[in-house]
């Protein structure tokens, strides 16, 4: 089992795990909001020598690459290529939606998940996941998008009596109507990103931390910001 520190700065939520060679996934968890640049390289610190890992024992480090808080996302991307860049480590990015449907996949595996953020603008990011038992991983049913609720594209098939929705993207106008029942106060957190990326090592996924790119979806809102920005 590889060693592989995740941390998940994608919501007002700030975690950060240690997948151990043991298979144990330890975690810390905070709400953050407007803090992660503060507290998120102090949980590192902490996670690390509590358990007296140092940076050149890890395998890789993993983030959640997005959809999400723009500004969230920066920020853990900048601390994660800090970090690899320092120690010559590499990098694998994890999909925001794909960590926050993880748990309710693997105990669900009969149904969909449909995985929503809330992405402003009167608009929701969204995904859709199965577990797959036979390969121990989330199929991608319906890869990461952003529209307006009512324009919602779900893939052939998607039985809304079969389904489930995760993520506070289900508190956007109509999203509940697509699911049987949903739960919208389940978020993305770090030790889901941790087990995804262990999947991820397993199959030589890695990526170099000078190739590493966030996955924003609405790419031409961060532009626009940054012209404004920049004015």
């Amino acid at each position: 089992m590889p060693t592989i520190l995740a941390l998940d700065t994608s919501s007002e939520a700030c975690s950060v795990a240690l997948m151990l060679p043991t298979g144990e996934c330890v975690e810390t968890f905070e709400m953050a909001a407007k803090s992660h640049t503060k507290r998120v390289l102090p949980m590192v610190h902490a996670m690390l020598t509590e358990h007296g890992v140092a940076l050149s024992d890890l395998d890789a480090i993993a983030f959640s690459a997005g959809p999400g808080s723009f500004t969230g996302i920066r920020i853990g991307m900048g601390i994660v290529q800090g970090l690899a860049f320092a120690s010559n480590i590499p990098v694998i990015p994890v999909c925001t939606l794909q960590a926050q449907a993880l748990t309710t996949c693997e105990a669900a595996p009969e149904q969909s998940v449909l995985s929503a953020l809330d992405a402003r603008m009167g608009e929701v990011y969204y995904a859709v996941f199965q577990f797959d038992p036979s390969q121990s991983a989330l199929a991608i049913q319906s890869p990461p998008a952003v529209s307006a609720p009512a324009s919602v594209s779900l893939p052939a098939g998607f039985n809304r009596d079969q389904s489930i929705g995760v993520g506070q993207g289900f508190t956007v106008d109509t999203m509940a109507a697509y699911v049987s029942d949903f739960n919208a106060t389940i978020g993305p957190r770090a030790s889901a990103v941790a087990k995804l990326a262990v999947s991820a090592w397993g199959r030589g996924q890695t990526q170099d931390v000078m190739a590493v790119e966030p996955n924003y979806i609405r790419d031409t809102v961060t532009w626009k910001k940054r012209e404004r920005i920049r004015t």
